[in-house]
């Protein structure tokens, strides 16, 4: 025992002895020619900041990052202000309005939604409410889910708001839902040429479902919504 004491000791002496050396080594420090020219590098740096190494405009050698610009969702490409904005509705209203089925997306009152509109049903909806003049630029969105073990759609509470919970009742055949959703208003808008749709949307209000179904054009409308007052 005394001699694995003695060999652990002699091990860490001598690793002890290594860093010591190491510290009194000198560094090498190789200089090498910038590819700006001094005056570039003295302007530089009245703008860099020491702590992340970015100067004043975000600018890191050639690249130019806006960090605005993910709130713009600039990623729909070209898009059209509606130039409306739906003052809060009384609580209390019935409401008739196309609605959005999403799969995995819960909306809050007051978050963003950008939204691809791909399918001429949801194409037809959005059209819709652009056109409408009782309630414009509004939609209802509700999310669901697949529960793969019953082979049906289900949904889930998420946080303190719950959408629309919507499912499958495999005995009639026939699509259920619950009672919450949360209406969106339409902020911006733009028409692709293979009659696509990206859109801009922000929550506005809950609201509980009283009937719903889809028309002639495959639109999920509802029937009857009572705008809540929370």
């Amino acid at each position: 025992m005394e001699e694995n004491d003695r060999r652990i000791l002699e091990r860490e002496m001598y690793q002890i002895e290594q860093i010591r050396q190491l510290d009194l080594e000198e560094l090498q420090v190789e200089e090498v020619d910038d590819f700006q020219n001094s005056s570039d590098d003295d302007d530089n740096n009245n703008h860099r900041d020491p702590t992340h190494g970015y100067d004043s405009t975000g600018i890191l050698g050639e690249f130019t990052y806006n960090i605005c610009v993910a709130s713009l969702h600039s990623y729909l490409g070209d898009v059209e202000d509606t130039h409306h904005r739906t003052a809060f509705l009384d609580g209390g209203a019935v409401l008739n309005l196309p609605l959005f089925c999403l799969q995995g997306v819960v909306l809050f009152p007051g978050a963003t939604l950008p939204l691809r509109v791909i399918e001429s049903n949801f194409v037809a909806a959005v059209e819709r409410s652009l056109s409408r003049v009782d309630v414009p630029y509004t939609i209802g969105v509700i999310r669901v889910y697949s529960d793969t073990a019953n082979h049906s759609m289900k949904s889930a509470s998420i946080g303190t708001t719950a959408e629309i919970r919507v499912y499958s009742d495999t005995a009639n055949h026939s699509m259920k839902s619950a009672s919450i959703g949360t209406t969106a208003e339409i902020r911006q808008y733009g028409r692709l040429e293979d009659g696509s749709l990206n859109v801009v949307t922000r929550g506005q209000q809950r609201f509980r479902l009283r009937r719903c179904w889809i028309d002639v054009e495959g639109v999920v409308r509802i029937f009857s919504c009572l705008l809540l007052f929370l």
